[in-house]
């Protein structure tokens, strides 16, 4: 496991900026971030990982692209994330539907 600093000093300068990025995005999650680093042909892919929850907030492509990765938590087993509203959602009769008895 990298520290940040560690993982933008050993990237290839066309990645850096995006490391900073996904530092400071897996940081906003209010977890400290620890990165992965994976060699591929070409270079390095990094993924910025959430260390309270030990999930990847974000990957750092061999060519510099940034993706944030939106992956449910590990404790919710319907994958509903923090908030649980794609599950309140779906539950939630429509105002003026018909009421089976």
């Amino acid at each position: 496991m990298l520290t940040p600093t560690q993982a933008i000093d050993g990237a290839d300068p066309s990645q850096r900026r995006a490391l900073r990025r996904a530092a400071q995005f897996a940081t906003a999650l209010g977890e400290p971030v620890g990165f992965l680093r994976r060699p591929v042909p070409g270079g390095a892919v990094f993924e910025a990982v959430a260390l309270g929850s030990a999930r990847t907030c974000a990957v750092v492509e061999a060519d510099g692209g940034l993706r944030f990765v939106a992956a449910p938590r590990r404790d919710d087993p319907w994958g509903r994330g923090a908030t649980g509203a794609r599950r309140r959602r779906a539950e939630r009769p429509r105002p003026g539907a018909p009421v089976s008895r």
